[in-house]
């Protein structure tokens, strides 16, 4: 219990010792790609383990906000990645890339972000489960529009992801905290092995693209440079969303759903349409960029805020 505790508290630490090592020795993670479906599903359903009734009744009181969410995550950020795609006018792969990077939903990671800086995590589920929801339709649509680019959603994926490793593990988690009053008791254990699932899924993250970082050689800073820009502006978008809406119980979920992005999907929209594996490079860069910023701006909150923003509770 104090271990995963300690854990979670200490999550950027840990972020970064792990980043560190799997960046300078991939190959122990390298040949783990298998079990990254099976540790985002414990790590939703030990989030929804925390997860009380009375939380989900917050949800109730903004569908205005889960739809602006939903239209930040795909419009603005699409924008500004069709920007800087610009960048990289003469590497075509890497261009349309980074649209398709700036065109997908949020991580499946954020909620547990939003817990850790003291949020509405009920909220930011929700906001969560429509953009995944939306995806198949909103995606392709902002491709064609914004990069003339015809596209093809992986939707068996979606409809896996969304199903298997969100939903389900939703509905077992709420259902597990209503009926019980020991899951309720552990909160600090159930958070602790979702940040451990965090750690876990960066350690593979990084090292399966460990080679092509170091490859790509100085070239990889520039993307780099890029993805942080992308990441940097999905903060800001929340930022401005609080002081338009003055909504404090509704930032948190923003700050963390608008900044990240699901980069499986570009993976396994590459390897459905046999396309080339170079429009995956923007995705595994932003994916580890955003694997830091996201604990780092927990610390931040958590130190300037003492504890959270808004109370989950």
């Amino acid at each position: 219990m104090k271990l995963f505790t300690w854990i979670s508290d200490h999550l950027l630490f840990c972020v970064l010792v792990v980043g560190t090592f799997s960046l300078l020795f991939p190959g122990p993670g390298s040949s783990l790609s298998w079990i990254v479906t099976p540790v985002l599903a414990i790590m939703v359903l030990n989030v929804s383990l925390t997860l009380k009734a009375e939380d989900l009744k917050q949800v109730k009181g903004h569908p205005l906000m889960i739809l602006w969410s939903v239209f930040l995550q795909f419009i603005p950020m699409s924008l500004f990645a069709l920007m800087l795609g610009k960048l990289f006018a003469p590497w075509t792969g890497i261009r349309t890339g980074q649209l398709l990077l700036g065109s997908l939903p949020a991580d499946v990671s954020a909620p547990l972000m939003v817990y850790l800086a003291g949020g509405s995590t009920a909220l930011a589920t929700a906001m969560l489960v429509m953009s995944m929801a939306l995806t198949p339709f909103v995606l392709p649509n902002v491709l064609a529009w914004f990069g003339g680019i015809t596209f093809q959603v992986p939707v068996s994926y979606l409809v896996g992801e969304l199903t298997g490793i969100i939903v389900i593990p939703v509905i077992i988690g709420i259902l597990l905290n209503y009926r019980s009053a020991q899951v309720r008791e552990k909160e600090q254990l159930w958070s602790g092995i979702a940040s451990l699932c965090y750690i876990v899924l960066l350690f593979v993250v990084v090292s399966s693209n460990a080679k092509a970082i170091i490859a790509l050689k100085t070239f990889a800073l520039f993307i780099v440079l890029a993805e942080i820009a992308l990441n940097l502006f999905g903060f800001t978008l929340a930022y401005l969303s609080r002081l338009i809406f003055k909504q404090k119980d509704t930032f948190l979920p923003l700050l963390f759903l608008v900044s990240s992005k699901e980069f499986g999907i570009a993976s396994a929209a590459v390897e459905t349409m046999k396309l080339n594996t170079v429009l995956v490079i923007p995705s595994a860069f932003y994916a580890v960029v955003q694997m830091i910023s996201s604990p780092t701006m927990v610390k931040i909150i958590k130190r300037k805020f003492k504890g959270g923003l808004s109370n989950r509770r």
